[in-house]
Formats: structure tokens, sequence, C-alpha cells
């Protein structure tokens, strides 16, 4: 086999790479300058001079540096800082440095720490006697503290004058990550190529310039960039992982043909053999990872046997033999090698110094393979697909030794997507490979996927810190406070949220531990500790469940000691699906239990109904009211798993001894009953209602309250009963009080994180068929592929198209009833009584498990529609109103985060806590990094947050700092349109809103110009009259639609020129010289009789409406276009607002609506195209009494004149007092008046110049790249017109005039 070349870091001896600082790949690209940024402009070379040229003078530069400081004997501290100081400024470029404080030496452009220590200190992990100020540490742990407590700083630098290590804000210390470089070697050696790399990475320029977000640095973006081409490379990887399996499955079944038959014959089921083939892909990747962390063997084992295992049997020499073709052949000796590794690690092994692990390399995990034979061709090219990856440079070996776990994570999900098959000639494997095949998989129908590092991390920053911080600060002893705290993620997936949450306490915990100066071997200790003591996690998928577990082993592996016992702590079941309190028991079993699904009986469901009715009502067998029986005692149970999770886990023996009590627990009397009783809980629910009613409670299989109570309270279920808990086991029902009895009797897990599924709860056919009936699950269209499910039901008993139709009705009842269940109302013991209505997705659900899983702080990312939709507006309401709400994030998935999730989706990091006095904001963020511009990131306390939208309850959404805090000024400022809550005293303008005719449903009333005419009738200037002299004639008034209409401009466009042909949605617009004759009106499409408009209109008394167009959008030159129309009809894209105050009041109302701060709101409160009443209702307006007679005289003038530009406005003209004709349409004198009344209303708010001027134009303000735009259409098509932003010119200018003039405060302003 041609391959190739193979390069690493090896190109670079000078050099080594700790951890994930910058991905191998990307330092490679830097090094050929492919990078980002590596012009000689961005690297500040004079003029006439290459990077080579720069480089290799810097090199010479460095050198004479270095070697005259080499000569000095044992050189000081001091001595150390001058010549790193002289040495960065002429070699690398730093020509800013400061003093600094405490462990630094001295900071560059306020952006870049240096730690200097003298080479007495030869490692720069080992504690330094120089920086022993209040407490010893290492200079990497010094500086390492130093960037990861402030936010200003990202990258820094750490030397000992000998060695110089690039580092990072890093979280977690468990996993160092650095780049370090050898100045001695690079010198001595004259290894100008390290030099040349190292010189390239960190140069001044590759830091940033001062005054910048931490983040917009070269250093930065390449980490990103590296991060994503390591993205690539763990897909590539995770399609070699997938081809490893085919590889090994094939190589199982064509060499095994007795387990070839037995998975024919359906004697050993398919999808648990290919588990166990996933199994022996984890213990692979499991050895890889420990023996190249050199984490397999402890200190104390022997060389030789060291040396046995390391050429005999180890992975690392099988991998190396791998690459070689020749090793790919027929025999079987290769597979039975590593059996004899697997046993080893099972019982220990004495002479390989291999430790008994126990976990997953218990003797029951493979029980099919561990039996198995397997030809060298087969193991070895599935060996060689786990261990190369094939680069654009050539052959690189994957480098499990860097590789972070949750990274593996990712691999590991991508594996459940797959859906095992055995080929037509029963000695292949295959995965499903038809898109609707692959709908099918164990990730997608368990809501399992991936979730990107720097959203985890982002959201343990408020999540978990916190927590930690207040802990640490408050305990006595701070090391045995952070192992009692409880972290959970309830739909753990690989266990990411976990592990990051592990090694942050682990961290904490080594520091502590270490008196400030931890060791590699004191972090992995203390993350073995936080493991067993810290971390729950339940998934509703096995293999999910397993996953979290090796990586956990991964992670915490400790040499010499066996793999933790994590049974106990990661469970296996539907968070959702279960009971979450026991005291629901006691109540008894919820009426919408028998609700007739799928298949059932309406007249057994009936049965069933009323049975229970009769049990709870206490005619039945039982009551429970009567204090004849009672509750289990749980708290026994709860004191005995606190005393069993203390148990040792330091041998196999005592895993052993654990495991065996966590069953004994599980036997006990009061865990049985309340078992038993909880699976009847949910199994009244999933069970079908078929049959008819039962000769008598004996014969009963639904269960009703009377059996749940003869279960709990005398451990008896009947014998027709007997199957029925096995509905709840099958669906994975989880009982939260009985799963984890000690923490949900302290009230709950400590902290909350995960990432949860989105989506609904309702049974995909597609995927269900995907691997179990391809035909189906391909069908053209909904309507053959019921077709062909009804088939299958019509199949004789007993044969297997009839069990997978059974098979299928279980599922879809399953799906349905689970619906019902997280439906339950709050009064009826139901769990979910915020978000369980509506169209339920399991994003809301998870939110409110969260929410009450939770003692202190829960982070959870859901979609953002948690904190702006309707359906879980109760659910953010709760979260403000408790003072629940600490953080919403909120993030456009454009970059996109989450692949195979439309780039337009939004979704957020919810973080909750207690008694929060102000709740942190973010939105439209695409990058993590962005959270640290503090424009994007604003505060609001519970009482602003419920005076923005007091109606709906949901969030309001801001793009930067000063959008909220000018919005919020409005609203303190003013009153809402309409409060619902305070009856008529919310609605100070007694509004009303309406719509007149639908366009649709009312079109038999509408007629046109073609009809009309036939019909005899005549048009005399807007309206159609009839040509018969009668007393009263009826009369046509026009029907105008919103595209006609524009604010202060009821004759904006036409549908004059297109005739009878309505053509598209815009219509041309009205020329001047119609706009200035006050005769024109503008001809609809449609007419509709004056009498049906009456109708409509009630008793409607002015001259004219107050509309608003109900199509909006933050693209379009306003959003919020309201119109005075006359008396006339309009379709359903427009509303109509009412009002019970005067004429003079209503003019006021549409000034306010029509000014630029009210329609600065509007882009802030409506995210979507459309704007209705109820978004309306809670804009903020003036109220009626603040229009004094002053102000009334400044407004009502320009309104009129604004308005009464053609005669069909002459009635609200006269309301107004104004009995001429309509005034001139003068655009310049029109602008003017505008410009008046918006400079007013932004006084009116209470708002400042300076906010005036931010609502007009952002960039005007706070700069070109500031995140946020008001009216940047309206802006850019004046600059079009007349060459300039007019509108800002013109109502600044009436701003400054009426300030200077006195205006402002004539009217009391």
């Amino acid at each position: 086999m041609a391959r190739k070349p193979v390069v690493d870091m090896s190109a670079w001896p000078s050099l080594s790479l700790e951890g994930n600082l910058i991905a191998p790949a990307m330092v490679a690209s830097v090094d050929r300058r492919e990078a980002s940024e590596q012009t000689e402009a961005d690297y500040r070379i004079r003029k006439g001079l290459t990077i080579r040229e720069e480089i290799s003078t810097a090199f010479r530069v460095g050198q004479s540096h270095f070697d005259t400081f080499a000569r000095i004997a044992n050189p000081s501290a001091d001595a150390t800082r001058r010549f790193i100081k002289a040495f960065l400024q002429e070699t690398f470029g730093f020509d800013d440095f400061a003093p600094a404080e405490g462990a630094l030496s001295f900071i560059a452009g306020g952006r870049v720490p240096i730690v200097v220590v003298p080479p007495s200190d030869e490692k720069l992990d080992r504690r330094s006697a120089t920086l022993s100020t209040d407490r010893t540490r290492s200079p990497a742990f010094a500086l390492q503290d130093h960037l990861n407590e402030h936010d200003d700083t990202l990258w820094g630098l750490v030397t000992n004058g000998t060695l110089i290590r690039l580092m990072r804000d890093n979280a977690s210390l468990t996993r160092p990550a650095y780049i370090e470089a050898d100045l001695s070697q690079i010198f001595t050696n004259e290894d100008a190529a390290s030099f040349a790399v190292l010189w390239l990475l960190i140069h001044r320029t590759r830091f940033g310039v001062a005054g910048a977000p931490a983040t917009d640095c070269a250093l930065e973006r390449w980490r990103d960039a590296g991060s994503k081409e390591g993205e690539v490379a763990r897909d590539r990887l995770a399609v070699q992982v997938q081809i490893a399996l085919k590889v090994l499955g094939s190589g199982f079944l064509e060499a095994n043909p007795d387990l070839r038959d037995k998975l024919k014959s359906g004697e050993i089921n398919l999808t648990e053999w290919f588990n166990e083939l996933l199994r022996l892909v984890y213990r692979l990747i499991f050895l890889m990872v420990a023996e190249d962390r050199n984490l397999l063997h402890s200190e104390k084992a022997k060389p030789d046997a060291r040396k046995l295992y390391a050429e005999g049997y180890s992975l690392a020499a099988l991998r190396a033999q791998c690459y070689r073709a020749a090793s790919w052949d027929k025999h079987h000796d290769r597979y039975e090698g590593i059996k004899i590794v697997f046993h080893a690690l099972t019982h220990g092994q004495e002479a390989l110094a291999l430790p008994a692990l126990g976990g997953l390399f218990a003797g029951d995990k493979l029980p099919h393979l561990e039996t198995a034979r397997l030809r060298n061709r087969a193991f070895m090219e599935a060996l060689y697909r786990l261990s190369w990856l094939d680069q654009k440079t050539g052959m690189v070996p994957v480098n499990w030794r860097a590789m972070e776990t949750e990274e593996l994570g990712s691999v590991y999900e991508s594996l459940l997507e797959l859906q095992p098959q055995l080929g037509d000639d029963g000695k292949t494997l295959v995965f499903a490979s038809e898109a609707a095949e692959q709908k099918g998989n164990q990730r997608k129908t368990t809501g399992s996927y991936y979730t990107p590092d720097s959203l985890v991390q982002a959201l343990l920053d408020t999540a978990l810190d916190p927590v930690l911080d207040k802990t640490e600060a408050e305990a006595d002893d701070p090391a045995k406070a952070l192992l009692k705290l409880s972290v959970i993620d309830p739909a753990c997936g690989s266990g990411h949220f976990l592990l990051a949450a592990a090694r942050r306490i682990a961290t904490r915990l080594a520091r502590i531990r270490a008196d400030g100066t931890p060791s590699l071997a004191d972090f992995r200790h203390a993350l073995r500790d936080v493991a067993r003591s810290c971390l729950h996690g339940v998934d509703r998928n096995p293999m999910a469940v397993e996953l979290t577990k090796v990586a956990l082993w991964i992670e915490t592996v400790d040499p010499g000691l066996p793999l933790g016992f994590f049974d106990a702590q990661i469970r296996c079941g539907d968070a959702l699906l279960g009971v979450f309190d026991l005291k629901v028991l006691q109540d008894g079993i919820p009426d919408a239990a028998y609700k007739p699904l799928t298949g059932d009986d309406k007249d057994t469901a009936r049965y069933y109904l009323q049975a229970n009715r009769a049990a709870t009502s206490g005619q039945g067998g039982f009551d429970f009211g009567t204090g004849q029986v009672a509750m289990p005692e749980m708290k026994p149970l709860a004191l005995d798993f606190s005393g069993f999770r203390d148990l040792p886990e330091d041998t196999v023996e005592q895993i052993g001894a654990k495991a065996a009590r966590f069953k004994e627990l599980r036997k006990g009397q009061a865990f049985v009953r309340a078992t038993t009783a909880a699976n009847l809980y949910v199994a009244a629910f999933l069970l079908p209602k078929v049959g008819g009613a039962p000769a008598g409670a004996s014969a009963r299989t639904v269960p009703t309250t009377e059996e749940l109570w003869l279960a709990l309270n005398q451990g008896k279920i009947r014998q027709a009963m007997l199957d029925a808990p096995k509905a709840a086991r099958r669906a994975r029902a989880f009982h939260w009080p009985l799963e984890f009895p000690d923490v949900m009797q302290r009230g709950g897990f400590d902290v909350v994180l995960g990432n949860p599924p989105w989506e609904r709860i309702k049974l995909q056919e597609q995927e269900f068929f995907a691997s179990r009936s391809p035909e189906i699950s391909g069908a053209q269209n909904k309507s053959e592929r019921s077709k062909l499910i009804k088939a299958l039901g019509a199949t004789p008993e007993g044969s297997p198209e009839h069990t997978l139709h059974l098979a299928f009705e279980t599922a879809k009842r399953e799906a349905e009833a689970t619906s019902e269940f997280v439906r339950v109302s709050g009064e009826d013991g139901g769990r979910f009584a915020l978000t369980g209505r509506g169209d339920v997705n399991t994003y809301a659900l998870f939110a409110e498990l969260f929410a009450k899983l939770s003692r202190h702080r829960a982070g959870v990312i859901v979609p953002t529609g948690v904190a702006t939709d309707a359906t879980t507006a109760p659910f953010f309401a709760h979260l403000v109103s408790e003072r629940r709400l600490a953080q919403l994030v909120d993030f456009e998935n454009s970059a996109p985060l989450f692949v195979g999730v439309h780039r337009s989706f939004k979704f957020s990091l919810l973080t909750l806590g207690r008694n929060e006095g102000t709740a942190r904001f973010a939105f439209y963020i695409t990058s993590p990094s962005q959270l640290a511009e503090p424009e994007r990131n604003f505060s609001l306390t519970s009482t602003q947050i419920a005076r923005l939208n007091p109606n709906t309850k949901t969030a309001s959404v801001f793009r930067t700092r000063a959008d909220a805090e000018i919005t919020t000024k409005i609203y303190e400022n003013s009153t809402i349109l309409v409060q619902n809550e305070l009856g008529a005293d919310g609605n100070p303008w007694g509004v009303k809103f309406s719509i007149l005719f639908h366009m649709a449903n009312d079109s038999h009333l509408f007629q046109t110009t073609s009809s009309l005419a036939a019909l005899g009738y005549s048009q005399e200037g807007a309206n159609w009259t009839s040509r018969e002299i009668t007393s009263s004639p009826e009369v046509y008034l026009p029907l105008f639609e919103a595209k006609m209409f524009d604010i202060y401009d009821h004759r904006s466009a036409s549908y004059e020129s297109r005739g009878d042909e309505r053509g598209n949605r815009v219509l041309p617009d009205t020329e001047l010289h119609h706009h200035m004759n006050p005769e024109y009106e503008v001809q609809p499409f449609y007419w509709v009789s004056k009498t049906d408009v009456k109708a409509a209109l009630d008793d409607y008394s002015l001259g004219a409406m107050l509309v608003f167009n109900k199509v909006t959008g933050i693209g379009n030159e306003r959003s919020f276009i309201p119109t005075l129309m006359p008396i006339a009809g309009f379709g359903d894209s427009l509303n109509l607002m009412k009002s019970d105050q005067p004429a003079t009041l209503y003019a006021c109302l549409y000034a306010n609506c029509a000014s630029l701060c009210f329609d600065f709101v509007v882009r802030r409160k409506v995210g979507g195209v459309n704007i209705n009443f109820f978004h309306v209702e809670q804009l903020p307006v003036l109220r009626p009494n603040f229009y004094t007679e002053s102000r009334l005289a400044f407004i009502t003038p320009k309104v009129l004149e604004l308005t009464y530009t053609s005669h069909s406005l002459a009635p609200f003209a006269r309301d107004l007092g104004h009995d001429g004709p309509p005034f001139a349409w003068d655009e310049d004198r029109r602008a003017r008046l505008r410009a008046d009344l918006d400079a007013f209303y932004a006084r009116a708010y209470g708002l400042t110049r300076d906010e005036l001027r931010y609502i007009l134009d952002p960039a005007d303000v706070k700069g070109p790249d500031y995140p946020s735009e008001t009216f940047r259409v309206l802006k850019e098509k004046e600059i079009r017109q007349h060459g300039e932003y007019r509108t800002r010119r013109l109502v600044l200018s009436a701003w400054d005039r009426m300030e200077a003039n006195g205006e402002f405060t004539a009217m009391g302003m």
C-alpha cells in the first residue's frame, strides 16, 4: 500500500505541544504561512523586507541576547527579567511593556501578561520560591490564574529564560494546554525551523492591539480555525470508526458461522450484538488513550512486565504494524492477543503489570464477541482505521493522547447514528444508507447530539462557577464541601457537560489539597474523586449511558486503581416520563390516564375511568385519606443511599461490593413497593384500554388507583396486573425520588446542566420503520406509507410482519400516552404545569424539569422560544416572578454552531438561580467569544422585564446594551397602551382593536370597478353610487389595503394603473402632482357597501380611523406604519385602533405611534414579520393626561396639516375644529413638521439628545462597528435621494431649536 508521508510536531524538535491550545495542523499551516493575517504588513515588518528575512534577522538578534544571558552564572530574577524584556522587545516586536503587579513581571499593551522566573526554576510547572508572595505557585500556574481571573487578558507568556511557554485562559487545569519552546536548544542547536514557528506564533502582533476585545487577535482566530479543522478531522475520524465497525462486524460474521446463523434467525438480537461491537470499539479507544497518556500501569509496575506488555500485547505495537498491509493476513492471533489483555484488565495480570479495571472490561460486556474468532485481516484493518487519518498533508496518526474526551464524545455519538443490517449474504454488516433509513438511528430517536465545547464552557461560567465560588467562600472545609456538591445532566448523551463540570470542580479541589500548587497527579486524583462523588446523569438511550461511563472512565483512569463504579450515578431512563414526587401516589392516578388513544375502545376506557374515580373517592378497596395506610418511609432509604455512595472504590473487590450493595438497596421493601406503585401510575397512561369491561376488579389489566394503593401499602399486585408495570419499564419510565433518593430528599441537585433534545413528542413513522422496513420508510408519501402500515396489520398473527405492526402500534401509543402524561395539569399532580401545553416540545419540558431539579443553579441550552413564544410564556413569567432567571444569551446559528440545524435558528443559554436581583441578557450572538463584548450585554431587574411585556410575560429582544437601556428608559417614562391585568384602569386610552373585513371570508361582499359599472353604479370621487334616483341610494366605499398607506399619508399608492389586474403585491407610489392635488384619491381594487362598513364599525363617531399595517420587518424603512384613513372599508392587512378619547387626543395618539422613538421600540419588541394587537398593547405611549393645553397646541396643528391633504379627511378636520380647505402638500415643510414631532416625543419619553442621536443612527454615537442598527434603510434611502441623512439633521435641529428658544421649557418638558 502506497501511503503519503506522515507529519506531526516532530518537524519542530525544540517545540512541544500539550493539549489542544492550537491544533498541530494549524501550527503547520502557520509555519507554511498559509494561515490568516500573515502578510508582512500584519507582522509590522519594515518595507523592503520579507517575513523570511525578518525571521532570519530576529534569530540572530535573539541568539545574541540569549548567549549573553547564558554566560551569567546563576542569574537572578531581576537579571532574567531584564533579559526577557530586551529579548521580547528586539526579537518579537514587544514595544509596549508596562509594569505589572503580583506574580506578573510585566504586561504588554494591557493584554499580554508575562511571568518571568530565573533559570534556577528548572520546570515551569514546579513551585517557584520567586513567586512566594501569599502562596507558593508554579510559574505556569501563576499565569494561568491571572488569565482565568481577568477578562481583558486571554493569552500570555511564562518563561524562566531557557524555556518559554504560550498559554491561554483555560477554566480546567486537569488537562493543561500550551506550546513550549526550549530556547537553549533552539539557539545551541541552531534550530531555525522551531524558531521560525515560535516567532510566527508569539510575535507581538499575534496578541492583538491595545484596547481591542481580548478575543480580537490572530492567536484566537487561529485557535478557532484549528478547532474547525479539528471538527472536520473528527468527522473524518467518525467515518473511520464507522468503517472499523463495519470491518469488525463483517469479520466476525465471516469467521463465526454459528454466530451468523443465530443473528439471521433472530436468536441473537442484531441491535444487542451491534452494541457489543460498539463496546469493543470503546475498549480499543480506551486502551489507545490510556497507553498514549501512560495511565495504564502504576508507577510501581515492574519494568520487565511493562516491556512485555509494550512489545507483545499493547495496541501501540499493533498500531505501528497495522500501517503495513502485510499485517492484514488470514490468521487469528492478533484478536486472541487482545482477548488476553481484556481478560487481564478484568481480573488483573501481574505478568503484564495490568491492574484489574472492571467496568468497561467487566466479564459480561461482550458475551458473544469474547468467544468469537476474528481474522487479522479484519482486526488489523479496523485498528488501522482507528489509528490513522488521511489529511491534506499526508497520513497523520490519530493523537489520542491530546484529544479531549469531549471530542471523543462527538465521535462516539456519531456511532449512535448507525442502523445495523445484515447483508444479503448474511456474511457482512451494513448500515442503513438511504436518507429515509438513516432517520431511524438510535441517536435521532433518543434525542442524542453533540454540543460544541465553546457553548458548554460559556454555560458553565454562569451555571456552575457561582456555586463553586459560594461553596469555597462559605465552607469551613472547602475541599469536603466541593465533594458534597451534586451535579446532573438529565439528558447526558456522551457526558460532555458532566466532564466539563468535573474538570472545573477538580481544578479547585486539587488546588485546595495541594495548597495552591497541584501536580498533574493531584489533578487526576481530584478528578476521580469528583466523578465518583458529584456527577449524575440520565439518558433514555442505554448506549448513550454507556458512552458517558466510558468517557468518565477514560478521564478518571488512575494508574493502579480500578475503573469507578458509576451504575448508581449514570442511569438509563426517560427523564420526562415517571414520578417526580411520590406524593402524587397518595392522590392516585389522574383521569387523564384513561383518555382513549389510538387503538383504544371507548367503552373500555370509560369503565377504567369510572373505576378509578370510585377508588379515589373512597368507594374502592382503599381510602388513602383515613390514615389506616401510609406512604412508605423514604428517609431511611435516602440515608442508606448516602452511606452507600461513600463506600471505597480502590480495588475490584470493593467495586464488586459496592455493586452488590446497590442491588441490595433496590430490593428493600420500601423501594420495591414505591417502584411498583410508580410503574403502575405510569402504566395507566401507557396500557391499551381494550377488551371491554373486565369481569371484576381481579380481572383488570389496566391499573387504577385501587391497584396502585394496594401495591404501595401492602406490596400486593393481582395476578392479572402482573404485566402492567412492564409497560412502564419498556418505556424506561424514570422515577426521580427512587433513582436518586438521597439527592431528592435534600431538595434536588446543586447544579443541573445540559442540552436536552429539541423535538416534538410524536412518533415519526419514517424513523420508526427505517431499520425495520425500508420499504415502508421509503414510501413516496404519507398516504402510501399508511397503506403499507395498514397491510402489516392484516398479516397472520405470529408472522414477522404482524409482530412489526404490533411494535409500531405500541410505539405510537407510547408517544401519545407520553404526550397525555406531560399535559396533566398541576392541580391533578402533573409534572409540567407550566410547559405541558400546546404542541409540546421536549425542550420546554426539560427546561421546567431543570428548574425543578436545581437547588441552586441550572444551565440549559434550549431554543430561544422558551423566552419569546406564547406557549412557554407561563414558564418564563414564573422564572421572572420567582426571581429564578439569572441569564439568557440568545444565539443565531449562522456560524453554524450546531451543524445540521438551520442557520437562521435561534437558541439560548438559559441560566437559572435563586433570588436573582437582576438577569443578564445578550441577543443575536453568533459566537461565544462575543459574550466578552460589553456592548452586547445588558441587565434587567424582574420589575423591568415585567414592565416591558406585562401581558404576554415574554422576553424583549435587544441587540445591545444601549438598545436595552434606552428602551427601558422609554418604558419607565410612559405607560403601555393596554395592561390587561388592570382591567379598565390598564386602558387609559380606551383602546379597542378590530378588523373590518377579511379578504377571504368576506370576499362575497366586495365589488370591482367592472362589476360596479355593470351593476349601473358611477364613480364620484373615491366612492361609487347608484345611477338610479332613490331617496337613499346605495354607496360603495373604497376597501383599502395596507400597501396603499404610509405614515401621515392615506394616498401613498393606488391600483388605478392596474385596471382589473391585482398584479404584484407592490403598488406604484403616488406621484408628486397627485399628492399636491387635494381632489385626488387613490383607487382600491375592491369597494364595499357603506351599509356593511357602518355595520362593521358599529357606533364609531369620529371622522377618521387610526389603522396600522400588520406586516412589518426590521429590514423595512419603518416597522410600525400607522395611518389616519377616511371612513371606508379596509382588509385584514390592517388593524383598527379605536379610542374613546376625543379627536384632539386621538390625533396625539397617532402622532405618538408615528414617532421614530415609538418605532425604535417596535423594532426591539417584534421579532417576526407580523405585528398584531397583542404586540401593540404592550408598546409604550404617553397617557392622555400628559397632553396639557400647551402640548396639544403644539401637536394638533401639525397632525392636522400632515393628515388633511385631501377632501376625504375633511370630517376629521372638522372634528379638530378646522373648517378650511385641505393643506398644501409641501415635501420640505412636511419633513420639518415630522421632525418637530419626533423631537417632541423624544423629549416626552425623557431621552437626552445623545439618546435621540442613537435612535436615529447608532453609528453616529458608537462608531461604525457597533452591533446595532435602527433606521439604516431610511438613512440609505435619504442619502440616495438627498445626499444626506435628512431626517437626522432635521430632527436634531428641531431639538436644538426647541431647547434654545424655550419651547420645551414652556411645555413643561
